[in-house]
């Protein structure tokens, strides 16, 4: 089966740390975000797929390649914002839609059985199968209405309690026939879930497949740390320090962890609860990481407290500096020692701190 990945978002709620890193390659638990995505798709059996790609296009090119596990990876770029439907069409070019394919946004990652959702697409003779994930706040998502036979009456988008009953939320998963695509204008800007699906739902061409699994929409800081925080859970020993990880006597972990290859925890630092540390980054002697991610070739200084935080790649963090919670640290950033960093400061990449920093504060 072949496979279309819709990519092209410029991620503006994960800016600044976007405007560097393309959001599929942010890091999930020591694992960029795509690959997770991929190793789903490679469980279902797709031999192919397409990333319909836009911004930072060529960083995630050179990062994921051609291929991966056997899944033959191909792109296809937007010169400018298509939609979800538009970007969809535009990939069929690339990688020939002729069968039932699998259409899926790039920034979600979910538990779901797409074989099961396969059989009851094909016996439900319907032009797309749209997996519905339940959530107890729905209001931020679009929720569908089913009828009796699990067909999808309308969505409703953003819905107040009172206007519907439904907490059943559009999971961006959906299985397609390639008719659909003749619904979509070549090269203009449409969406699947305004412009496409309600008129399917006219039709009763448009299926739900409701699932219990996990369900993670990667859309903005607190949603990332929640899902890294989510499958960190999923498996607490797997994620301990192994044979290819520098962790010195000492040390305490307080579970759960995720500590990447090549990183060096120092003596009397403590890493957890809920810490994920990537590849080659130190923790020195006294510090302590605990509610926070942090990218790959992070550097902790001694006696430094990290919480709560999200730190990206090539951070230098010096002595005794404090972290607080709800802090964004982008690329390529140097803190001073000493440094105490209030809540919910965002520093933008390339910047060297070296002055205490008020709650709230954007260091652009």
């Amino acid at each position: 089966m072949k496979a279309v990945i819709l990519a092209g978002g410029y991620a503006t709620r994960l800016r600044p740390i976007s405007y560097v890193i393309p959001k599929l390659l942010f890091p999930v638990v020591g694992k960029p975000m795509i690959y997770w995505i991929f190793d789903l798709l490679k469980n279902f059996g797709v031999d192919e797929a397409v990333l319909g790609v836009n911004y930072l296009a060529n960083v995630l090119q050179k990062t994921v390649g051609s291929s991966y596990k056997n899944i033959r990876v191909t792109y296809s770029s937007e010169d400018e914002p298509l939609g979800t439907a538009g970007a969809l069409r535009l990939a069929a070019k690339t990688i020939g839609l002729n069968k039932t394919f699998l259409a899926l946004n790039g920034d979600v990652i979910a538990q779901i059985n797409l074989s099961t959702m396969l059989i009851k697409h094909q016996r439900a003779n319907a032009l797309v199968t749209d997996a519905l994930c339940q959530v107890k706040n729905p209001s931020r998502f679009g929720v569908a209405e089913l009828d009796s036979n699990k067909r999808i009456k309308r969505f409703v988008e953003k819905p107040h309690p009172r206007v519907t009953s439904s907490n059943l939320v559009n999971a961006g998963i959906y299985l397609m026939e390639p008719e659909v695509l003749d619904m979509i204008p070549v090269e203009q800007r449409v969406s699947l879930e305004k412009q496409v699906f309600p008129e399917l739902a006219k039709s009763h061409r448009l299926t739900g497949f409701p699932f219990d699994g996990f369900w993670l929409d990667i859309g903005n800081f607190e949603d990332y740390r929640r899902a890294n925080f989510t499958l960190l859970q999923c498996d607490i020993r797997k994620h301990r320090p192994d044979k290819h990880t520098i962790a010195k006597k000492g040390f305490k972990i307080i579970d759960p962890i995720y500590l990447g290859k090549d990183s060096r925890v120092e003596k009397s630092a403590v890493l957890g609860p809920n810490a994920l540390v990537g590849k080659n980054c130190v923790m020195e002697k006294g510090s302590r990481v605990s509610k926070s991610v942090l990218f790959d070739d992070v550097s902790v200084g001694e006696g430094s407290i990290v919480s709560g935080a999200v730190v990206a790649s090539n951070v230098e963090i010096g002595k005794r500096v404090v972290i607080n919670p709800g802090c964004i640290l982008s690329p390529n950033l140097t803190i001073g020692d000493d440094v105490k960093v209030g809540r919910g400061v965002i520093i933008h990449p390339y910047k060297e701190i070296t002055a205490h920093l008020k709650a709230g504060k954007h260091v652009l």
